[in-house]
């Protein structure tokens, strides 16, 4: 069991996938598209002659756009990709590399991503400048600058540093110049006598995020996309039954329960992760304290289908979800309202300020046309309505950052559930024409 809970905790799918370096189960499309990118553009860009061990010629691709759902493997697969890269560099196979990854989540603004990266590619020194310095540094380096300066000379030589860029979607400032920058850069590194060759690969939770950058950045992005469908029942289990192998402690019929609630409710292999490591603690509590429990095993306790069904509920906060089927129109106008922004921004952790919200909130409410939504609430009457839901523990507010992207000094506001956690609740209410517009389940094609 302990074995078990330890290997469901990592709910980040991608923690172990480096150490495969095989295509995710359910993800040989996707893997085959990003390791041929990656390949040639390793080999491409790794020299003026851009010829690989084989001796084929090969275009430079500098930028690839991977996007889905949350949960869905993007960076995991990424990850098996560059893992299996390495071996084949360590044979010689392809030219060397070097490996820099970035998560727009991790940082406290969308300018510390210069930071970070001029940090790993200064050499051992591992120089830490400000982000204005930093973004100089790579302009040098990438751009084909002067390269006298002896701090810029520390950086190291490499023939091409592939930048995974993971969570884009909070790296969008006002003007846009980071990601400007960033995918401008492996066009120029590319082109001119630059320090350094650059390769990008952007990971992001909206399909259409190209589309809502401007033409500067939408052509540096340039065509190159690979797009992860959600997780369907047979994916799920095939996931949850190679992860479980060293443990076999889950019931068949158990695994085939958390993978088709999966599949129906999001696809977000995480929630299955999550669902059966509640499953296992809730059996393994039971077992130490020598409560009954199911066995069809001699070798001890195991998880039944029970078990994952009242994790699954438990899960799914019943407390929170009653709380929002019972919302005001215009506190279900709010909470609707972030669950839409949620999915469209793809910022999967939320912290939009109020003037996001408002704007949100008129649009929805406007569009749907519905009088008990109109008029949307006041700047005063919002504050009000998200404290209130604060509360009583419906929403998340939370002090800006040092750098918030935005420049509020209200609070950022982050609502704990999915949309289609948010539509469940208000299904067979009064609100369900407002959750079934903006929250029902969409498919991507």
């Amino acid at each position: 069991f302990h074995d078990a809970i330890k290997i469901l905790s990592l709910c980040d799918a991608s923690a172990d996938a480096p150490a495969r370096g095989l295509a995710l189960p359910g993800r040989d499309k996707e893997y085959h598209q990003i390791s041929t990118f990656l390949r040639t553009a390793i080999c491409g860009v790794g020299s003026a002659a851009s010829v690989c061990k084989s001796g084929e010629e090969l275009s430079v691709n500098s930028a690839l756009f991977v996007a889905g759902p949350p949960g869905t493997g993007k960076t995991a697969t990424v990850r098996s990709v560059v893992a299996n890269l390495r071996r084949e560099q360590a044979k010689g196979e392809i030219p060397e590399f070097d490996f820099v990854p970035l998560n727009g989540m991790e940082l406290r603004h969308p300018f510390d991503a210069y930071v970070k990266f001029w940090e790993a590619i200064s050499g051992t020194r591992k120089e830490k400048r400000s982000p204005g310095t930093a973004a100089a540094m790579l302009e040098r380096h990438f751009g084909g600058g002067d390269t006298k300066d002896d701090a810029y000379a520390t950086a190291k030589k490499k023939p091409v540093t592939v930048l995974l860029l993971d969570e884009i979607d909070y790296l969008v400032t006002k003007k846009q110049t980071v990601l400007y920058n960033l995918f401008d850069w492996p066009m120029r590194a590319a082109t001119c006598d630059s320090k350094g060759r650059l390769v990008v690969v952007g990971i992001s939770n909206t399909i259409n995020m190209p589309e809502r950058l401007k033409p500067s950045i939408q052509s540096r992005l340039g065509g190159k996309r690979c797009i992860f469908q959600a997780y369907n029942k047979e994916d799920a289990k095939r996931i949850l039954e190679v992860k479980l192998k060293p443990a076999p402690i889950f019931e068949n019929d158990a695994i085939e329960f958390a993978a088709r609630k999966t599949a129906v409710n999001s696809g977000d292999i995480r929630r299955a992760f999550q669902m059966c490591k509640a499953a296992a603690e809730r059996v393994m509590a039971e077992a130490e304290y020598g409560k009954g429990f199911s066995q069809n095993s001699s070798s001890g306790p195991t998880v039944q289908i029970s078990d994952i069904q009242k994790a699954s509920r438990e899960l799914f906060n019943p407390v929170i979800a009653r709380a929002v089927s019972h919302a005001t129109s215009l506190e279900a106008l709010i909470i609707v309202s972030l669950a839409s922004l949620q999915r469209q921004s793809g910022r999967e952790m939320g912290g939009f300020d109020v003037d996001e919200l408002i704007s949100k909130m008129e649009g929805t409410a406007r569009s749907l046309g519905d009088l008990q939504y109109l008029p949307p609430p006041s700047f005063a009457e919002t504050l009000d309505i998200l404290n209130r839901l604060g509360e009583a523990g419906v929403i998340q507010l939370d002090t800006p950052k040092i750098y918030s992207v935005g420049g509020s000094t209200w609070p950022l506001v982050t609502l704990p559930m999915d949309c289609y956690e948010v539509e469940a609740a208000l299904r067979g209410t009064r609100h369900s024409r407002l959750s079934d517009t903006f929250c029902a389940p969409q498919t991507l094609f």
